[in-house]
């Protein structure tokens, strides 16, 4: 590791390279790119058992000229000076961002292996990292990304919600946030609704395709209701083979009426932002 009597100088050429996967970028607290990254460990983790930042090593980054600046300054004036690199971005197999990790402080960095102009760093995370057992849901969407519905149906439990949790991330990136028009009819594919996520992911591709996201709560539901996320209310959502979910989510919730179930809860929201409900 870089010292302050020893400070190791990075090339001052900066060359990319073509035939190399990428699978991060660095950016900036502004979004600005600042170093293109192999790979990352320990993004990966087992759930903390406190409340400590735990640490990312950001593998075979090809620094910005900005970054690179920061790197060759001793590790006494990066303490007084610390650069927070805004967020790790995970990147698909074809490049395309699919979710961000925010990091904090760089602590450390080392000439890397991976490349003669590449140096490994470690740094804070300041955000949410998946599960490692939940990994291979993100590597689904890694290397190929839903191109039809109910691809997460055959996924359960944890795995389900994770596949949500990617939804939700990748969300920012969709093409377009601008509603359709409204009165339009959505068909909602509740074959598979038999908890909560997978209502999410079913209302999420009904009105947004494959992949599509619709909120991944009650609150997030009513929010997406009232614009911005693909559909303009009033419309009408026929949600198909409707049983499974009034058997499915008949349980209740804190807050609601004695008598209501997560199903009507479901219902109320709708009714209350002019969505017309019909059940088959």
């Amino acid at each position: 590791m870089s010292g302050d009597s020893n400070v190791i100088r990075l090339p001052v050429s900066v060359r990319h390279v073509d035939d190399v996967q990428l699978k991060f970028l660095l950016t900036d607290a502004d979004g600005q790119i600042c170093g293109s990254c192999l790979d990352a460990e320990r993004v990966f983790v087992e759930a903390p058992e406190d409340d400590e930042r735990g640490t990312v090593d950001i593998l075979g980054c090809l620094p910005s000229q900005r970054l690179r600046d920061y790197l060759n300054e001793s590790k006494r004036h990066r303490r007084r000076n610390p650069l927070g690199p805004g967020a790790l971005r995970m990147l698909d197999t074809a490049g395309n961002p699919l979710a961000e990790f925010w990091m904090g402080e760089i602590l450390d960095w080392r000439p890397s292996p991976l490349g003669r102009e590449r140096v490994d760093l470690v740094a804070h995370c300041e955000d949410y990292v998946p599960s490692s057992h939940t990994r291979h849901v993100w590597e689904r969407w890694r290397t190929a990304r839903p191109d039809r519905i109910n691809q997460w149906a055959g996924y359960v439990g944890a795995d389900r919600e994770e596949w949500l949790t990617v939804v939700f991330h990748n969300s920012r990136w969709r093409s377009s946030h601008l509603d359709r028009p409204a009165r339009r009819t959505y068909d909602l594919d509740g074959t598979h609704v038999t908890d909560k996520a997978s209502f999410y992911l079913a209302i999420g591709e009904a009105v947004n395709g494959p992949g599509g996201y619709f909120g991944w709560n009650l609150d997030a539901l009513s929010d997406c209701l009232g614009g911005h996320s693909g559909a303009e209310a009033p419309f009408t959502l026929v949600w198909h083979c409707s049983h499974i979910a009034r058997e499915s989510l008949a349980f209740s919730i804190e807050g609601a009426g004695a008598n209501s179930t997560y199903f009507d809860v479901i219902r109320t929201v709708f009714e209350e932002k002019g969505v017309d409900v019909v059940l088959r």
